[in-house]
Formats: C-alpha cells, sequence, structure tokens
C-alpha cells in the first residue's frame, strides 16, 4: 500500500512533481511493482489527480473514503475489507524504494520473535550531523533487540557528551503491519506525544504495541522539500549517464579536452598557517572531528605546529612516519582507524608535512567516502564519490602534491597515484616559513622534484600551452633559486613554494616522464625515496633530457650534492624484472616521454641497463 495525499504540508503538490520525466508517485509505485516481492501492490489516495495519474499509466489505485491525517488511517480504511496477513506501507514520496529494504523489513515475520512483532520498520545509521539536527529527519531509538522505545524529530539521544559513541538512526518510511495491528492503529485516538511530534508510529508506541526495527544501509531520497526533489533530479541524472538510452543522430560531436579541477582555494603568505581556525571552521560539521595527519618529525617540536592547531571537540592529531613511502595498507589502516574511533565521518583531513604526508591525506580523504582499498582505486578515473573535505598544508616544497590531481601510493602490485576528479585538495596553505629547518639534502632532493617535473613536461609530447606557461615559469625560478646566491633565504623559501606549485600545474595537462616511470620502480623494489630516487635516475638520463640534465649537474655541485652511489649493485636479476614492470606499466609517462611508438623506443633490456648504472 502507497498512501499518497496531493496536499502534503511541507512541499505540496510534491507527488505530483516531475522526476526525469516521470512524477514522484508514479516512480515510488513502480519501483515497489519491480521489487516482484507482493502480490498486490496499490496506490491509496484522496486525490483525484494522483489516482488518474496511476490508472493511466496501468496501475492500480484506490480512493480514500474518508479525509485522514496520516498515511496509515488511509492504508487501514483500504484493507479492512480484505483477505491479507501483512501489508506493507511504502511511503509514496521514496522513489529509490529497494528490493533489499522491502526484504529486510518482511523478513522480520519469519524470525524466532515474529509472535512477539505487531508491525516492522526500517531505520538507516546517520552520520551528517545536519541531518540528525534536522526536524525533518525522523532519529529512532531501540532497545539491544533493536524494538523501538521512541521516536522523535529531536536528536535522540540528546549528545550532552559528546565523547559517547552513539550511532544515530533515521527512521525509514516503510512499515511492514500485521493486518490487525493496522486496524487496532485505526480505530485508537491520537495522543498527545503523537500530536506533539507528529510521527505516526508514536501511536503504536504509546498503546503498548511492538516496533521491531531492521537497519538497512539504503539511503535513497525522501522528498520532503524541493531541495530533496532536487538532490533525486541529480541521481537520475546519474543513473541515465551510467545507462544511457541508445540514440540515434546524424551527427556525433565528441571532445578530447579534459575539464580537470583545480585547488579552488589558496592562502599564501608568512604567518598564514596562524589562520587555519577561521579558515577550516565553515567546514566543520556539527561534532564530526577534524583529523590532522603530521610528519612525526615534528612530534617533539610542538610549538612549531601543534599548540598552533586549534583543536575542538574530538579533533585528532596523528603523527605519520615518512621513513618509507605511503602505502596503500597505510591509508586503508588509518581510514580503519578512523571508522572504528569517530561515529561519523569526520568534518575534514588536514594533511600537513611533505609529498609523502600530502599524497596520504589526499587518499585518505577519498577513501573515507569510497568503499574497498585505496589499492582498488590506483590508476585514472576510477574514484567515484566525492571526497572527505581535505586541506594540504606543505611544510616542503618541490613535489607539487600540493596541487597535483594525483596521490601517489605503493600498492601491493605496483607504485602508481590515485588520479581522479576528486583527488585536488579543497584548501591549500601556503607559508613559507613552515619549510623553515628542513635540511639541506632533504631540501634539494624535493626541489629537484619539481625541477624534473618542468624538464619532462615541456620535453615531453603532451606538451601544450596551458603545461607551457606553467612548466616555464617553475624552470626559471628552479634556476633562480638552485643556481644563484643572491638570493635571502625568506626569498628562496617563498619561490620554491610558487615553483613546486607551478610545477605541480605544469602536468596537470602534460605528464612526467622516464625519471618518474624509473624512480617509481626503484620506490617499488628497493623502498628508495620519491625526491632522491628522481635525483639518482635523472643523473643518468643524458640520452632523453641532455639539457636538462646537465643543468642539474650544474646545481647538484653548486650545492656540493653527492648522490648515493651503487644502490642497485646487489639488486638480483628477479628484483631487476619488477622493477622493469613497474616503470613500463606506466604507459602515460612513456607516451609522453618517447611518443605514441615508445613500445619500439625502450623495452626492458634497455631499462635493466640503466638500473645497473645507478
Amino acid at each position: 500500500m502507497i498512501p499518497a495525499r496531493y496536499a502534503a504540508t511541507r512541499f505540496p503538490g510534491k507527488l505530483m512533481q516531475d522526476l526525469g520525466g516521470k512524477s514522484v508517485i508514479r516512480r515510488t509505485y513502480e519501483a515497489t511493482i519491480n521489487s516482484g516481492l507482493f502480490d498486490s501492490v496499490y496506490v491509496v489516495t484522496d486525490s483525484d489527480i494522483i489516482y488518474d495519474e496511476i490508472i493511466s499509466h496501468g496501475g492500480v489505485a484506490i480512493m480514500s473514503k474518508k479525509e485522514h491525517t496520516c498515511g496509515s488511517d488511509r492504508i487501514a480504511e483500504a484493507v479492512e475489507n480484505m483477505d491479507v496477513d501483512i501489508v506493507v506501507n511504502v511511503q509514496g514520496d521514496e522513489p529509490f524504494t529497494d528490493r533489499e529494504s522491502l526484504e529486510k523489513v518482511l523478513s522480520v515475520f519469519y524470525e524466532e520473535d515474529s509472535d512477539k512483532i505487531d508491525l516492522a520498520s526500517l531505520m538507516t545509521p546517520m552520520e551528517d550531523w545536519d541531518d540528525i539536527m534536522n526536524p525533518n529527519s525522523v532519529k529512532v531509538i531501540v532497545d539491544e533487540n533493536n524494538y523501538a522505545l521512541y521516536f522523535s524529530r529531536a536528536p535522540i539521544p540528546y549528545p550532552r557528551d559528546r565523547e559517547i559513541n552513539h550511532t544515530y538512526h533515521k527512521h525509514k518510511g516503510v512499515y511492514a503491519f500485521r493486518k490487525q495491528a493496522i486496524l487496532d492503529f485505526y480505530h485508537l485516538s491520537m495522543r498527545s506525544l503523537e500530536a506533539s511530534e507528529k510521527i505516526e508510529c508514536i501511536r503504536y508506541l504509546e498503546y503498548g504495541k511492538n516496533i521491531k526495527m531492521v537497519e538497512t544501509q539504503h539511503e535513497g531520497v525522501e522528498i520532503d522539500t524541493p531541495e530533496d526533489l532536487e538532490r533525486a533530479k541529480k541521481i537520475i541524472n546519474k543513473e541515465n549517464l551510467l545507462n544511457p538510452k541508445p540514440v540515434t543522430a546524424t551527427k556525433v560531436i565528441t571532445s578530447n579536452h579534459r575539464n580537470f579541477p583545480m585547488v579552488p582555494k589558496v592562502v599564501f603568505g608568512e604567518g598564514c598557517f596562524n589562520q587555519i581556525q577561521e579558515i577550516i571552521s565553515p567546514e566543520r560539521n556539527g561534532v564530526a572531528p577534524f583529523i590532522y595527519l603530521i610528519d612525526s618529525v615534528f612530534e617533539n617540536n610542538p610549538s612549531f605546529i601543534e599548540e598552533r592547531i586549534p583543536l575542538l571537540y574530538t579533533d585528532e592529531i596523528i603523527y605519520i612516519s615518512t621513513a618509507e613511502e605511503p602505502k596503500t595498507s597505510q591509508v586503508d589502516m588509518i581510514v580503519s582507524k578512523i571508522k572504528d574511533n569517530y561515529q561519523y565521518i569526520p568534518s575534514g583531513i588536514i594533511g600537513i608535512g611533505g609529498g609523502s604526508i600530502l599524497d596520504l591525506s589526499k587518499a585518505v580523504a577519498i577513501m573515507l567516502s569510497n568503499p574497498g582499498s585505496a589499492a582498488d582505486y590506483q590508476g585514472w578515473d576510477l574514484v567515484k564519490n566525492k571526497a572527505v573535505y581535505h586541506v594540504g598544508i606543505p611544510t616542503i616544497s618541490g613535489t607539487g602534491a600540493e596541487v597535483s590531481r594525483t596521490t601517489v601510493l605503493t600498492g601491493p602490485e605496483r607504485k602508481l597515484g590515485i588520479n581522479s576528479d576528486f583527488t585536488p585538495f579543497d584548501q591549500v596553505i601556503l607559508d613559507p616559513t613552515l619549510i623553515n629547518g628542513v635540511p639541506k639534502d632533504q631540501w634539494f632532493y624535493t626541489g629537484m622534484d619539481c625541477y624534473i617535473h618542468c624538464v619532462e613536461s615541456l620535453d615531453g609530447t603532451y606538451l601544450n600551452a596551458f603545461s607551457q606557461s606553467y612548466g616555464e615559469k617553475a624552470l626559471d625560478l628552479c634556476k633562480e633559486i638552485f643556481l644563484e646566491n643572491n638570493l635571502t633565504k625568506e626569498d628562496i623559501d617563498a619561490k620554491l613554494m610558487m615553483a613546486s606549485w607551478h610545477g605541480g600545474m605544469s602536468i596537470a595537462y602534460s605528464q612526467v616522464g622516464v625519471a618518474h616511470a624509473m624512480s617509481y620502480g626503484l620506490a617499488y623494489v628497493l623502498g628508495t625515496k620519491h625526491g632522491i630516487g628522481n635525483c639518482i635516475v635523472f643523473d643518468k638520463l643524458e640520452e632523453y633530457y641532455p639539457k636538462g640534465v646537465a643543468v642539474f649537474k650544474q646545481m647538484k655541485e653548486f650545492h656540493d650534492i653527492k648522490l648515493p652511489q651503487g644502490i642497485c649493485a646487489d639488486v638480483t636479476e628477479e628484483q631487476l624484472n619488477v622493477m622493469t614492470k613497474v616503470a613500463l606499466s606506466l604507459e602515460p609517462l612513456w607516451e609522453n616521454a618517447l611518443g605514441c611508438d615508445w613500445k619500439s623506443k625502450i623495452n626492458a633490456d634497455k631499462l635493466k641497463e640503466i638500473y645497473r648504472s645507478l
């Protein structure tokens, strides 16, 4: 039974609103029919408009004989003289009603305690604090056996002690009644609690009926407001895109231009880190925490970072060691820990550190809203759900991770980035004072990561005016920073931050090349850190980047940098095979470096020769 009243209080006429070419009530009716669970499905309405809508499209509808204050009364009138055992009430404003949820609510009548159950209903966990506080979202609390204790539009229980890890549940408007239970309801008068909350199932509780609640993960969209309707339309549009109907067209226009996202907000300047509370406060979602992932190098210097962070409620700092490159397993572990420790999805993830921490933070933000393992998303455009709000605060410059569309992770089978529209940070804070005190070698290696980005982008076959404009500026800044001695330390730090930003942008519409591909192989097998790995490889790549390598050697000599030697001296043939396999799997990098016919210009034997020289 689908009760359907035209004159809804909050959104009059909502059931007849257009939703992807069909009315809301028609979509609900068809979804219920398509579940295949029912002997009969009826729309019960007081409206000629809704009645005609269902009948005209081949459905079955019943006109209510009386005015009713709630859907249960309307159903009770309709079923009073029907020969039925179980009656299911599906709300007319639930166009995404699904079979699994309906099966769950029906299954309780086959369980051991079924003789105690008068009716059953659905609930779904709530994580959004705005939704918990929204009076249009009815909350339910249950006992240890999932029998309903009370329903309310207020947040129950009230979160007086926010350390208590309670899971709130939203009541979903699907009921399964024994016929006698709904007839009893029809003949019982409304009491004060129901009248106050305007929640009809409270009447059952007030008269001692047992309501068994069943948890479902299906969220759907209830059409209570015009805003809900717009959300529903987006879901329908997405489904249409994923399941397009065949069309006949005389001409199909295609485009190869990618609509890449960029970091929407950035603040730059000495001391701007002190504005962090002002910057992130608008994104705080009730008591849902901000989680700070910080390079463990700062753990013993709390005044530099920790004491300047405005921790509120259950906000948490997690220090992360960067002794090794970030791994998919590490991301999974952090995500699992956050989900285990907190009732709500975090308000945001704040990454503070170098490229490893920034990559890790982007990946954690993605995986908090996407199922499975981070390893499942290594590749291009595999992420489907928007990441949790995430902020990047670099404390070393050069990697471009603060602006990049990629988060590079070592997985069980390869080292590869999660490259998606949802990867870039929502906010970046560039404070040059945060890169004070970086050890000289590390400063050089990460700076050279930026330099190598530029060389590989500017020498690549993917080059276009967009990438070129950023790459040339970053390259000029790198030469100024690493080959001149007329800059102050403050100027160097500020310019290197800008070089890193421009270097990261230079590959947004382009790609990196040989050095990065081979460095990934080193990192996967030997655990070599990205920045130093790039330098070790690039130093041997005169054949591919003669001018770039010549300038690199000048920079290395200018700063008296001694690269590690012989790191591949003792690698086995098996290890070499893995290195080359990882490197050659990065096809876009090789195509950018060598062109579409790159496979005729490079092979495993050639790569092994270069690796052996390192």
